[in-house]
């Protein structure tokens, strides 16, 4: 990091922490008795995120913990959960890159700069399947297979835990970065239910979001507020349509004109659709509980979801005879990938209490079911090969399965020599992931090495776009693991807290075992100021997408549409490439912080971390296939062990509450995140050169910063909020002749509008009030997946996307 920058955002840090202060001094002045302060914090939402205790609070955690309420989730005006978590979290980054393939239908979420698969996901406190797809592309995530935030609708959802801290020792592999606990909405109540309609359209007239949604509960076996139990449907149907935001969107200039000679495009650019995907969205969540007599309960839940999402590749010009047959598209063609995802997740389970253990025995089962519709297409090696081509393939699919069977124990003791009791906690857990290869229909991967092109090249095999699976690719893979646990938590004086954590696992499959450890502590220096610290190791399994997945996609290289092949690990062709059998990564992280409390109007946290992880997962470079005997593929890639990295950063958060009388009531608040990866040492450069590497250490933005302000007065509620994404960078490499560039800061508003009246409330905003866009791709810029010339104006490395300004509405009535 150059001194500059330190400097510049050490000082933002310090007039922050100056305006805090000054602030504290007037709320210290204001503020009502001690016993009053103990009294607001006693009403503080109870947090079950990183800890097993039942009473821990949000400012009393022993780790930094953000709690995100539906009221927050819906003022982003976003359609989707990873949407409005990236404008709340400024920790999380949430890229939207286009013509991604299926990555465009799921696409990953990154906290803390590091990799997605390094995010574990609850729901109700329940690990969360994680997706089919790897992300394939050179953007953000690139390697990764992680959750698909957005299988779960908004509407189900009573609030959000995000838990900023290693919890491998807690939770398993995956929580390397932290952990993100989805809490579904539950029992039925006065105000509870809802149902609302909304519609958006951006600035430029497209992307068109129309959807209705709600959330209904029932009590079961009696009246409301008397029944042993309650059952809640919630659910969301959702239209998008999609954006395009190429410098040429008249697909008439990629037509022959009658003189077209020696020119390989007309001008200006060709034409290209880049932008967000069209889906279409149809979710449901059943969640439920019920008191069956004395202390047992039967609870459970269930997440359906299905969305058919339809983006693009790259137009195949009419005259490039190994992408383009003219006898069928004499103007060319846009080729069309259309991924039907179908996300299943159930978790049935019973607790009660015996022998003073509060216990819980739960079984979930899990999966995501990808398939590759690839429509609008033409395999040019079948056509030449026997005359005819469909232009319309079913190319395969790829399905994850996850079971698991939970056992939790915890209960408080009162040892003679402990002030306070001790919470203690145990459970035992086994776990089986499956990965589903399908292959597609034979003309999707029809390949003759003999149906030469007029320049004696072999054309090109598979649907145009996405090549089909082959059957020896085909398959069903699975894993299984063991693992056991013991939780320790105690407030050993008024003022010290502190817990220990220990975890060990066991897999199958060569993965082998290991032990992960976690050690927290709080002091609470004075009634309005603590200081907290954590220390842990981690780990993360392979996953099973990263072992065995395998496919043959069309992506740009120096401005050319190539065929690159990913190959399992154990594929012999990606051995003699340098590939070795995966092993997990093995991480420590360590953090410290502070939490300042001196009113009940404001609450501040500033927290410092450290994240090393080793022997970290990536995906190599595309690298050139020079063997023979496998003419279908021009370049291949794969997954391996590829290096060392550290993060170290920083996350600052102040929530202030001022009454204004008769004026209402304003909600304020400012968050701030730094964050620096540094590799450390690259296992094979030859693997992962720049651009690579320049995904893990400037990808993402190194500061984000986030204000807000709402104004609540009688039925109105008016929010406003100022979001900056730090700059992201295509790094540059003059040795091997790779352009890079730097991509600017942008500061982001957004407005919102909520006015409530009897059982209605109104709503209105604008998010990017300020129609703000990312730095345009400079025609120099040849780095990762930057095409430019191709009229590709803005990258897929923005944090934000590049759609402009967005305007919506929403109707909602409550009962």
């Amino acid at each position: 990091m150059h001194k500059s920058s330190f400097r510049r955002h050490a000082l933002w840090l310090s007039v922050v922490s100056a305006l805090l202060c000054a602030t504290s001094v007037h709320a210290q002045d204001t503020s009502s008795t001690t016993q009053d302060n103990k009294k607001t914090k006693q009403l503080q939402q109870v947090v079950v995120t990183g800890t097993r205790s039942t009473t821990r609070t949000v400012s009393e955690s022993l780790a930094p913990i953000d709690v995100l309420s539906p009221k927050d989730l819906t003022a982003t005006g976003a359609g989707d959960l990873a949407s409005a978590l990236n404008m709340l979290l400024p920790s999380l980054d949430f890229p939207k890159p286009a013509i991604n393939d299926g990555n465009d239908a799921l696409r990953p979420a990154t906290l803390r700069g590091l990799s997605p698969d390094d995010v574990l996901v609850l729901v109700n406190g329940k690990r969360y399947h994680t997706s089919a797809l790897v992300n394939y592309n050179e953007s953000v995530g690139r390697g990764s297979a992680p959750v698909d935030l957005n299988s779960i609708p908004i509407s189900a959802i009573d609030h959000v835990e995000v838990l900023r801290d290693g919890a491998s020792a807690q939770y398993g592999s995956d929580a390397i970065a932290g952990v993100i606990n989805i809490i579904l909405k539950g029992a039925p109540g006065p105000g509870k239910n809802s149902i609302d309609v909304y519609g958006g359209v951006m600035d430029a007239g497209d992307g068109e979001n129309n959807g209705v949604e709600g959330s209904v509960a029932i009590p079961l076996g009696g009246e409301l507020g008397k029944a042993p139990g309650w059952a809640r449907f919630s659910w969301n149907y959702q239209s998008v349509m999609n954006t395009n935001r190429a410098e040429n969107r008249n697909p008439t200039f990629n037509y022959p004109p009658r003189d077209f000679i020696n020119n390989p495009y007309p001008p200006p650019t060709p034409y290209e659709r880049y932008g967000e995907p069209a889906e279409k969205v149809l979710q449901g969540v059943i969640n439920l509980d019920y008191h069956l007599g004395g202390t047992l309960e039967l609870y459970g839940n269930l997440i359906l979801g299905k969305r058919d999402v339809t983006s693009n590749g790259y137009w195949r010009m009419w005259n490039n005879p190994d992408r383009n047959v003219t006898a069928v598209y004499p103007n060319g063609f846009l080729p069309h990938i259309v991924n039907p995802t179908r996300d299943y997740q159930g978790t049935l389970g019973l607790k009660g209490q015996a022998w003073g253990w509060n216990w819980d025995l739960s079984g979930t089962y899990g999966e995501n079911d990808l398939i590759f519709d690839i429509t609008n297409s033409i395999n040019t090696n079948l056509y030449h090969s026997t005359g005819y081509s469909p232009t319309h393939f079913f190319s395969g699919r790829y399905a994850t399965k996850l079971g698991v069977l939970d056992f939790d124990a915890v209960r408080e003791f009162s040892p003679g020599f402990l002030k306070n009791p001790l919470t203690v906690a145990w459970g035992v857990e086994y776990k089986k992931d499956e990965y589903d290869v399908g292959a597609g229909e034979p003309a999707s991967w029809y390949f003759n090495p003999n149906a030469l092109d007029p320049s004696g090249n072999v054309y090109p095999g598979g649907s145009q776009v996405w090549p089909g699976i082959t059957p020896d690719l085909a398959g069903n893979f699975s894993r299984h693991n063991y693992a056991a646990y013991l939780d320790l938590e105690n407030d050993i004086t008024d003022k010290f807290s502190a817990g220990a954590a220990v975890r060990y696992e066991k897999y199958s499959g060569n993965v082998g075992s290991v032990v992960s450890g976690k050690l927290s502590g709080r002091y609470q220096l004075t009634d309005n100021f603590a200081l907290r610290a954590t220390a842990s190791n981690g780990f993360r399994a392979p996953s099973m997408a990263q072992v065995n997945y395998s496919s043959t996609v069309t992506l740009v290289s120096n401005g050319q549409l190539v065929q690159v092949g990913t190959l399992r690990p154990n594929n012999p062709l990606a051995i003699a490439y340098g590939a070795k059998p995966l092993t997990p990564e093995k991480s420590s992280n360590f953090s410290f912080g502070a939490v300042f409390s001196p009113s009940d109007r404001i609450n501040a946290t500033l927290d410092v971390y450290q994240i090393r992880i080793w022997h970290q997962i990536l995906y190599s470079d595309p690298l050139t296939n020079t063997n023979p005997n496998f003419p279908q593929i021009s370049q291949l890639q794969f997954f391996v062990n590829g290096g060392d990295t550290r993060t170290r950063g920083a996350d600052l958060v102040v929530n202030y509450n001022q009454d204004l009388g008769n004026w209402g009531r304003l909600n304020n608040g400012v968050s701030a995140n730094y964050n620096q990866v540094h590799i450390e040492s690259i296992s094979n450069p030859a693997l992962l050169g720049s651009y690579n590497q320049g995904l893990l250490t400037k990808g993402t933005p190194r500061t984000k910063y986030s204000l807000y302000s709402d104004w609540l007065k009688d039925g109105w509620d008016v929010h406003a909020d100022l979001v900056r994404y730090g700059s992201v960078t295509d790094v540059s490499d003059p040795s091997i002749g790779l352009v890079g560039q730097k991509f600017s800061a942008r500061w982001l508003m957004n407005l919102a509008v909520n006015y409530n009246l009897q059982s209605w409330t109104f709503a209105a905003g604008v998010d990017n009030v300020t129609n703000q866009y990312p730095t345009k791709v400079a025609l120099s810029n040849n780095g990762g997946y930057e095409d430019r010339l191709n009229g590709l104006q803005y990258s897929a490395l923005s944090p934000f996307g590049f759609d402009g300004r967005y305007y919506y509405g929403k109707v909602t009535y409550h009962w």
